[in-house]
């Protein structure tokens, strides 16, 4: 059965590739009727959302995505998609104003630029608003460099702290006791 899904995906693609936009959305709907459960289901889903793009039609590729993030959330689609599909939200008035790894570069680039107190507000909204994202450690060893250049002992240690006890397998971890020196 897997060389007919391939076969039956790469037909839908070479479809989307001559322009036969109409030919690739049957094929691509057909797949997903077909062969749900499919590794390559997810592929078909964000080469639909894709279709509807390229036909101007925003709602409908918004709720592939969606379709897409929902029931394929762990595949390389998905990865690509997300990020497609805030995006797309955003442009339709929709989407959140804001996604956590944003917020987190947006301090980031304050702190490159030397603007330690904005960019130490902009950590610690992150940590305040987004506790459970991916940048928290990173957020917290920024807070440490931050007070470092500052003088700030206390806060260093503070932070550090916080890292190597609740972030202990993280590369903040291995960087946050530099920090202390």
């Amino acid at each position: 059965m897997a060389g007919a899904e391939k076969q039956l995906m790469d037909s839908g693609i070479a479809a989307f590739r001559k322009g036969e936009i109409d030919k690739a959305e049957d094929i691509f709907r057909s797949f997903l009727k077909d062969f749900p459960n499919s590794g390559l289901a997810d592929n078909a889903c964000y080469n639909l959302a894709k279709i509807a793009l390229s036909k101007g039609n925003q709602k409908k590729a918004l709720s592939w995505y969606e379709y897409l993030l929902e029931n394929y959330p762990d595949t390389d689609a998905a990865y690509f998609g997300k990020d497609e599909y805030v995006e797309l939200s955003r442009s339709m008035g929709k989407g959140p104003v804001e996604i956590a790894d944003e917020c987190y570069f947006k301090g980031k680039a304050l702190l490159d630029k030397g603007k330690l107190v904005e960019a130490e507000a902009e950590f610690n909204r992150l940590i305040a608003e987004y506790p459970t994202c991916e940048y928290v450690d990173n957020a917290h060893y920024q807070l440490a460099v931050i007070c470092k250049k500052r003088g700030d002992r206390e806060g260093v240690k503070r932070h550090v702290e916080i890292i190597l006890t609740q972030f202990a397998d993280t590369d903040a971890a291995l960087y946050a006791k530099g920090l202390l020196v």
